[in-house]
């Protein structure tokens, strides 16, 4: 048999076994549907438990967006993924929102009932540019009218492919291995104050390398730029610097994940929130939303996902800016680098499980939405300045505007709400920094209609208002009116164990996050200079407002020092689109872009290795920690008190933690030994704690892990705690009652 008559007989089998595949269903349409419903009788059955879990949050975050998104018929392929998956995701927060506070709660039933709807819809109302567009037809035609042969022929394209079109595609896979093996080799072990950069072998840092190169040859190549291989190379480099250090724990690595996990595992086993217990059952938004998915896919404690939202946020933010970046421009180059620019300086760490990093997704998406939808001209005046800045030699470089129907401007609007709502309920600094970038826009015509603005802000102030007093009680409404004073933090160099190795890795840490910040925000300028010599003005001018805008938050409120990290987040993205114009904003690709573009994005990746990896010290909770935490928690009840090693030690992580605040007092260990008179022993504890709280039981908490507070730390480098447990453990009234790893656990039983 000739090579040619073999390559068609394979090709005839494949499109045999294609036909084949397609008539099981009436459409692409009937599978989604069909799988909706397995998965909606998977949760009214409870059954699957960790194996299918993925299989269900798959479907509750798919199915029901994109019945909506598939309407839309051209909208951009990165903007359908997201507001498919942030679409699922509002529908059910808002059922969990007002089932919380309703009290009524019944998670299974909702979910499944939204996935029966939406595969009904989905599979009777097909939409007309989604995956069942086309009629199927039912009988099978021949092959040759199916698809034409010398189209498909799978063996000969690949015989035509050369090395040079498959070489990137072996290195990236290679590198992609080769990280795999690395992370292998890392282990989990103790680190020190360079934290994981010294921790990683070499081949780890060669593996990025080589995926970051590819990055910067896909859109610095000559050649057409390859979308499907960027996205795969961008995809895995998110993985890669995103990925690392969680796969390297067995559970949330970031000590301020488990406060979060707490709030999330009383509301999913109360059914409802508690305002009078803190400031999260106030903005319970995510929380309740977060609860109800996991009682959905039937992982009703939070510590079994949690760790999995460092990398999920960071995948669906990336592709959100690629989306935002495509709207602003039609080189590939300039968003293409944008969204590099925005995964190597994004230093911050608000990734994690947490109700902001879910805020900051919602305001991504509701730019998304906002710059596809709700383009306009802006007012006279504007448009006057506009003018005057515009060089009239110079032709505009990019169209700004398309014609948008008038129900897809409705439905923008009632996103925009929506995510607004959203927003409100689930963080309290969020929709702040969102109105300080979005309302003087909507107010100057740049988005419309302009009474939005408004409608926004009253929607903010209205959640506000009752809880001002709590909030002005607790915490205060405003910090000062001192931007310096609010931007500024400084770390204590006596919270570590080794101050002089602080000195010399945190601070230089410190260093290199401000180099990074600084390097984004020059770049940015330029960019944003460039932009406008070259003749456009409009889209400039919008870009870089919004990358300003945020760092008004610090006229009011330091946000416990935080907000500094939270503007420069909210600005990100708008330096990365100002990042890429500086490079790409010209006609053609020069050498001298490639070169400044290269330089640049290689030292944000070495910036951003030094300032992300470096802290995993100082910031890692063990697993011993959390499983003693786990223990007390399911056995700590009224009238106990509990001293606890630190201020990282994961003490609030379960369902239990409102009684932490009520009825069971939790002290630190530093100060019981500092102040406890006489010999250690379990009378003398005893008497202590009951000048705190009159006590039931007594737990004496004693971690080998380094990051405590500052007192013991003192006590810890002198050696007294293990002084005071050695004496602790030779009283026959203290029972040794948990040991792990890295903690041991006493109690001293009371009087019931």
């Amino acid at each position: 048999m000739s090579r040619s008559l073999q390559e068609e007989v394979v090709t005839s089998r494949l499109l045999i076994y294609r036909e084949v595949a397609l008539n099981s269903f009436r459409s692409w349409d009937g599978v989604i549907g069909a799988l909706g419903l397995m998965a909606a009788l998977l949760i009214l059955l409870d059954a699957g438990g960790p194996v299918l879990a993925p299989f269900k949050l798959i479907m509750c975050l798919a199915l029901p967006g994109w019945v909506l998104v598939s309407r839309l018929a051209d909208a951009d392929p990165a903007a359908r993924l997201v507001w498919t998956v942030v679409a699922s995701a509002m529908l059910f927060t808002v059922f969990a929102f007002f089932m919380a506070w309703s009290g009524i709660w019944h998670p299974r039933p909702v979910a499944a009932a939204g996935l029966v709807a939406s595969s009904v819809a989905i599979v009777l109302f097909p939409a007309v540019h989604g995956f069942g567009s086309r009629p199927f037809d039912w009988r099978l035609r021949p092959l040759r009218q199916l698809i034409p042969l010398d189209r498909v022929r799978l063996l000969g394209r690949l015989r035509e492919r050369s090395l040079r079109e498959l070489l990137p595609w072996l290195v990236l896979g290679a590198a992609l291995i080769m990280w795999g093996i690395s992370l292998a080799m890392t282990g989990s072990g103790d680190l020190d104050t360079w934290g994981l950069l010294t921790k990683y072998p070499a081949t780890w840092y060669l593996a990025v390398a080589a995926v970051l190169g590819l990055c910067i040859w896909g859109i610095g190549t000559r050649r057409e730029i390859r979308a499907r291989f960027l996205i795969a190379s961008v995809s895995g480099l998110v993985v890669m610097l995103y990925a690392s250090a969680n796969l390297l724990t067995a559970v949330p690595r970031l000590p301020w994940s488990y406060k979060h996990i707490a709030v999330t595992d009383f509301i999913g086993a109360t059914g409802q929130m508690d305002p009078s217990v803190d400031i999260y059952n106030r903005w319970p938004g995510f929380f309740a939303s977060s609860a109800f998915l996991g009682e959905t896919i039937g992982l009703r404690d939070a510590l079994d996902y949690a760790a999995w939202a460092e990398i999920g946020f960071a995948l669906l933010n990336v592709v959100t800016v690629l989306a935002i970046a495509r709207a602003l421009s039609r080189n590939p180059r300039v968003y293409w680098t944008a969204t590099l620019v925005f995964v190597l300086a994004n230093w911050v760490n608000q990734n994690y499980y947490s109700p902001q990093a879910f805020g900051y997704t919602l305001y991504l998406t509701m730019c998304l939405i906002v710059l596809t939808f709700l383009r306009s001209t802006p007012i006279m005046v504007v448009q006057v300045l506009e003018e005057r800045l515009t060089r009239p030699q110079l032709p505009a470089i990019e169209s700004y505007e398309r014609p948008i129907g008038r129900s897809l401007r409705v439905a923008a609007i009632v996103a925009v709400l929506l995510l607004q709502a959203a927003i409100v309920v689930s963080h309290q600094l969020t929709p702040y920094l969102a109105l300080l970038g979005l309302v003087p826009l909507f107010l100057l015509g740049y988005f419309r209609p302009r009474w939005l603005a408004p409608a926004l802000v009253v929607m903010t102030l209205l959640y506000l208002i009752p809880n001002i007093g709590f909030i002005e009680q607790k915490y205060g409404l405003f910090t000062g009116f001192d931007p310096l004073a609010n931007a500024g933090y400084q770390p204590r160099s006596d919270t570590f164990t080794d101050p002089a190795a602080w000195l010399m890795t945190t601070r230089w840490m410190a260093r290199a996050a401000v180099l990074l910040s600084v390097l984004t925000g020059v770049l940015a300028l330029a960019g944003f200079v460039r932009r406008l010599m070259q003749g456009e003005v409009r889209t400039t001018l919008m870009v870089a407002w919004m990358a300003v805008a945020p760092a008004f938050g610090l006229l009011g409120q330091s946000y416990g020092g935080e907000a500094r990290l939270r503007i420069y987040l909210f600005a990100l993205p708008w330096l990365a689109i100002g990042v890429a114009w500086l490079f790409w904003s010209g006609p053609l690709r020069t050498r001298k872009a490639l070169l400044g573009a290269t330089a640049s994005l290689s030292a944000m990746a070495l910036l951003f290795s030094v300032v992300y990896f470096q802290p995993e010290e100082d910031h890692r909770i063990p697993q011993g920690d959390v499983v003693a935490s786990q223990w007390i928690d399911s056995r700590a009840r009224s009238g106990d008190v509990i001293f606890e090693p630190g201020y990282f030690f994961p003490t609030l992580i379960g369902p239990n933690y409102p009684n932490y605040y009520r009825t069971i007092r939790v002290a630190p260990l530093s100060g019981l030994i500092k102040n406890l008179t006489g010999p250690v022993n379990a009378e003398n504890i005893e008497k202590y704690a009951d000048s705190i709280k009159p006590t039931s039981n007594v737990y004496v908490v004693i971690s080998d892990n380094k990051r405590e507070d500052e007192s013991a730390a003192k006590l810890s480098l002198s050696g007294t705690v293990s002084n005071f447990e050695r004496d602790l453990s030779f009283d026959n009234r203290a029972s040794r009652v948990f040991e792990s790893e890295t903690v041991r656990i006493y109690q001293i039983a009371g009087t019931p």
